[in-house]
């Protein structure tokens, strides 16, 4: 009995070889081919796509400092923003100061010259 399972064993491992042996045969086959496929068609499109991925790291690199310089110009635009703001201010400050004055000083006038006019009346009746 145990010579039968044996006797078998060893046919199905016989079967199994017969089976695997091509099997593994024509995978090595198919595994050739791709590498042969790989190297004659995916390289060069790899070597081609070198050189266009330094181009996009230097495009990169000028859009960072483009980026930059128009971060510097946009801080620039605000500062003068703000100085036209405080000078503006400044000037209408300075603007109704010099309207008040203005104003006051019209005012003291009239009322001098009606203090005057109003005395020279009552001298002039007088005299």
């Amino acid at each position: 009995m145990d010579n039968i399972i044996l006797v078998v064993m060893a046919l199905v491992l016989i079967a199994i070889a017969v089976f695997l042996i091509p099997l593994l045969v024509e995978l090595k086959r198919t595994v050739a081919s791709l590498r042969k496929t790989v190297e004659e068609k995916l390289n060069p499109v790899l070597e081609e796509l070198q050189p266009t991925l330094k181009n996009m790291q230097h495009i990169s690199e000028n859009i960072n400092g483009v980026t930059s310089n128009v971060r510097q110009l946009a801080q620039a635009v605000g500062d003068v923003g703000r100085s036209i703001s405080v000078v503006n201010g400044l000037i209408e400050n300075i603007g109704s100061s010099a309207t008040i004055k203005v104003i006051s000083f019209k005012t003291g006038i009239r009322a001098a010259l009606g203090y005057l006019l109003t005395n020279l009346t009552r001298k002039g009746g007088r005299t």
